[in-house]
C-alpha cells in the first residue's frame, strides 16, 4: 500500500508532500496551457484580416502607399469623347488581393476605393467588406500580377464589360508583361475562352482563393470601366473587337431565359407567337462567346427576358431593336445603357408577379399581345 512520504523543511511555513508536489507540477501545466492558448489565440487573430484605411480611388494613391507608377489613360482610351471621370492604371510594390478579389489593398492594407466589391460604395468605410471579420492566410509570391477579375466575375455581363475591358487599360497604361493573371475562384467557360482570345497562357491564370490574402512583388491595378451600370462605347467596341468573325444568324431573336432564379411562367406561349412571326428561339447561354458574337451579329431585333445573355447586343448591328421583359421587382439599368452605347433603340415591358411573396424564386408572366405590338410597332 502507498505510503506518502513528508519532509519538513525547517524556518518554512509549509510541509511537503509528494501530494503537494503533484499539485505544483499541474500547475505549472495549467499555466502553459494557458500560455500555449493565448498563444494560439494571437496566431488565430493574426490570420483575421483587418484594412488599417482607405483611399476613395486609384488617384488617390501616394509614394506612402508603395506606389510605383500612375498612368492617366483616358486620353489614349476614348479620345475626344472623354469625361470626368478618369482611367487610372496604378502599379503598387507589395500590392494586395483580399479573398476571390473582393479588396484591392496596399501592402500596408490601406483598402483601394472605387474597386471590386466597392466600387459602386461611395461610402465605401461602411462596408461590409470591409468589415467582416474571417482567417484568411497570407500568400506571398514573386514577379507581377494583373488584377483583370471581379468579384462578381462569374456573371458574363460583369465579365464581359466590367473585366475584360481592364485589358485594354493596363495595355494602353503599357504594362503588358505579368507573370500572373488574376482571376475569381470560381471558373466560367467564357472567361477561358476570352483569355485565350487575349493569348493569357494558362499557367498565368492565377484564380485567387476566399481563404487567402494574396501578395504579390508588384500588383498592377487598372480602373473599372465605367461606374455600375453605366456602359461605355470604347468599352463595347473594344470586346467586340475580339470577335470579328463575321455574323452569320437571323434578323429577329427571341434569347429564352430557360430555368433560373426568375422565371417567366408563360414563356413557352410567348414562344410559339414570337416563331410564327419569324422570331428564332434560341438558348444562347449554351453557346460559346464566339457563336453568341456570330448569332447576334445580324440582329435587327431581339427579344429576352432580362439577364446576363444580353450582354451579346453589344455584337449586333448598330441600330438594332431591343425589347426587355422585367419582372417587376428586379428591375435595373444595364442594358439601357448598353443598348445606347452601342446605338441600339430600346424598350422594355414590366410583367405581372404570380407567386407570392418571399418565394424563393421570382416567377413572373407578361401579356403576349403586348410584346407582338411593341416587336411590331
Amino acid at each position: 500500500m502507498y505510503q506518502p512520504r513528508f519532509y519538513v523543511c525547517e524556518g518554512a511555513s509549509w510541509h511537503g508532500s509528494v501530494e503537494i508536489r503533484a499539485l505544483r507540477r499541474r500547475g505549472r501545466t495549467l499555466a502553459l496551457e494557458d500560455i500555449f492558448m493565448r498563444w494560439l489565440d494571437h496566431v488565430m487573430e493574426s490570420l483575421v484580416w483587418r484594412p488599417s484605411g482607405l483611399v476613395r480611388s486609384l488617384a488617390q494613391l501616394e509614394a506612402k502607399h508603395g506606389l510605383l507608377a500612375q498612368f492617366d489613360v483616358t486620353p489614349q482610351v476614348m479620345g475626344a469623347a472623354a469625361g470626368s471621370r478618369p482611367l487610372t492604371v496604378a502599379e503598387l510594390a507589395g500590392g494586395k488581393v483580399v479573398a476571390d478579389l473582393r479588396l484591392a489593398v496596399t501592402r500596408e492594407n490601406v483598402v483601394v476605393g472605387g474597386l471590386q466589391s466597392i466600387f459602386a460604395d461611395p461610402e465605401a468605410v461602411n462596408h461590409y467588406a470591409l468589415r467582416r471579420r474571417r482567417w484568411r492566410l497570407p500568400r506571398h509570391r514573386r514577379g507581377t500580377a494583373l488584377l483583370l477579375g471581379v468579384s462578381n466575375g462569374d456573371n458574363y455581363y460583369h465579365w464581359m464589360l466590367d473585366a475584360l475591358p481592364r485589358w485594354h487599360l493596363a495595355q494602353a497604361a503599357g504594362l503588358g508583361d505579368y507573370d500572373f493573371v488574376l482571376l475569381p475562384a470560381k471558373p466560367a467557360r467564357f472567361q477561358e475562352e476570352t483569355l485565350d482570345r487575349l493569348k493569357v497562357p494558362a499557367r498565368r491564370r492565377l484564380r485567387c482563393s476566399k481563404n487567402m490574402v494574396h501578395q504579390f512583388e508588384r500588383l498592377v491595378v487598372p480602373a473599372m470601366p465605367f461606374p455600375v451600370e453605366e456602359v461605355t462605347p470604347w468599352a463595347c467596341a473594344w470586346v467586340r473587337s475580339l470577335f470579328p468573325e463575321p455574323g452569320t444568324g437571323p434578323e429577329k431573336l427571341y434569347l429564352a431565359r430557360g430555368a433560373g432564379r426568375r422565371r417567366l411562367v408563360n414563356e413557352a406561349e410567348l414562344e410559339q407567337a414570337l416563331a410564327a412571326r419569324g422570331f428564332v428561339i434560341v438558348q444562347a447561354g449554351q453557346m460559346t462567346v464566339a457563336e453568341q458574337a456570330q448569332l447576334l451579329g445580324n440582329a435587327r431585333i431581339v427579344v429576352a427576358p432580362h439577364g446576363a445573355v444580353l450582354t451579346n447586343l453589344l455584337f449586333a448591328p448598330t441600330g438594332a431593336r431591343l425589347l426587355e421583359l422585367f419582372h417587376p421587382l428586379h428591375k435595373n439599368r444595364c442594358y439601357v445603357n448598353l443598348a445606347a452605347a452601342c446605338g441600339h433603340h430600346y424598350a422594355s415591358l414590366d410583367g405581372t408577379v404570380t407567386n407570392q411573396p418571399g418565394a424563393e424564386n421570382l416567377e413572373y408572366r407578361v401579356e403576349v399581345d403586348e410584346v407582338l405590338a411593341l416587336v411590331q410597332g
